[in-house]
């Protein structure tokens, strides 16, 4: 698999695009990252420019070229890849009605676990979308990787990008089929356990992924008791102490985005009654990370291109830390290396927030 990562950095969307390709000659899937509005002309001429190419993608930050790319396009092309890509509308109503589409485009493929990943971006509604595509993906042992998109100004609607133009409410896949090796998928949590157990989620509403009582005591009281942060400051506070459920023996990370005047906590990820809950607390992230690149490594010394789905939240804090800069280097010491920073990441059959979701291909 061969991997191009081109950057266009110009005001002029079209000027952009043709920076962002230039050297583009051929790619069996494009994925186009632009901030919110340049999103739906950028999408408009790179289809334009390569009308045979499927094309997915969303809005917000990247990564690539060792730069965080804050206001840029970026596009990414693969080659040497088999691939099938297609959409999923309604999320938040039915996206059961595409699965028939989905499971199709996959076996299109003749995929196996070791060569074919499932990329996704969406918009809204993960856990629903994501359970719905993992009752295909599970049966086939087909990994997911994916992110939630970023950067929607107030007052519009998160979008993905699909062949060209832009879809709310949606989710947009590829299946990649790496016809000169493996590909090999991990996810890095830089957080460890802060309270000593975990606490029991007994009062919530999933509808809106509100967290209202853990062990029957206020959330947010648990919160600052246990961090030592006043409640006005507990969404800043979620760089350094999100929240942990504990699915089996792994923990998921989910961050607080927002809290109502009684200190009900909005949060990125859905807690269901009765989830067994961990204030976590920062590791050692540059160590953490050290193991992950090691990880890549030892998978194969042929890594050919490393797409990564990050948290804005990590991104947060590595600028904090100061260390934003050394960990773009250490990331792209891999291999090739670029990646979208969204609001919330996709692994295998779960979304998780301040998380990142790696893919190595060979």
């Amino acid at each position: 698999m061969r991997g191009f990562v081109g950057i266009g950095q110009s005001d002029n969307i079209e000027a952009a695009i043709n920076e962002a390709t230039g050297g583009l000659r051929n790619a069996d899937l494009l994925i186009l990252f632009a901030p919110f509005d340049k999103a739906a002309k950028a999408a408009e001429l790179l289809a334009a420019k390569y009308p045979s190419v499927p094309m997915i993608g969303t809005t917000g930050t990247s990564v690539g070229k060792g730069t965080l790319l804050e206001n840029a396009i970026t596009v990414i092309g693969m080659a040497g890849v088999s691939v099938a890509t297609g959409i999923i509308k309604d999320t938040t109503k039915s996206p059961i009605t595409y699965i028939k589409d989905f499971e199709n485009d996959l076996r299109s493929l003749d995929a196996s676990t070791e060569n074919t990943v499932c990329l996704e971006f969406v918009t809204n509604n993960e856990e629903k979308t994501i359970s719905t595509i993992n009752s295909v993906l599970t049966r086939y042992n087909i990994s997911l990787a994916g992110s939630t998109a970023h950067g929607t100004p107030l007052g519009e609607q998160p979008s993905v990008i699909f062949n060209g133009a832009l879809y709310k409410k949606s989710c947009v896949y590829a299946f990649v089929k790496n016809n000169a090796g493996r590909i090999f998928v991990t996810k890095e949590n830089i957080y460890e356990t802060l309270s000593p157990k975990p606490y029991f989620a007994n009062l919530v509403d999933t509808n809106t992924k509100t967290l209202f009582q853990l062990d029957g005591t206020p959330a947010f009281q648990v919160y600052t008791d246990e961090t030592g942060v006043e409640k006005d400051d507990i969404v800043s506070n979620m760089i350094n102490n999100p929240l942990g459920r504990l699915l089996g023996d792994d923990i998921y990370l989910i961050s607080t985005s927002s809290l109502d005047l009684n200190g009900v906590m909005f949060n990125g990820k859905i807690i269901n009654e009765n989830d067994s809950i961990y204030i976590m607390k920062l590791g050692d992230y540059a160590s953490i990370n050290q193991n992950t690149r090691n990880s890549v490594r030892g998978f194969s010394g042929r890594t050919s291109f490393v797409l990564s789905f990050d948290s804005t939240n990590r991104i947060k804090l590595f600028q904090q830390e100061d260390y934003l800069d050394e960990y773009i280097s250490n990331m792209s010491s891999i291999s090739n290396y670029a990646g979208h920073i969204g609001d919330g990441q996709q692994y295998n059959t779960q979304h998780m927030n301040q998380t990142l979701v790696l893919v190595a291909f060979e």
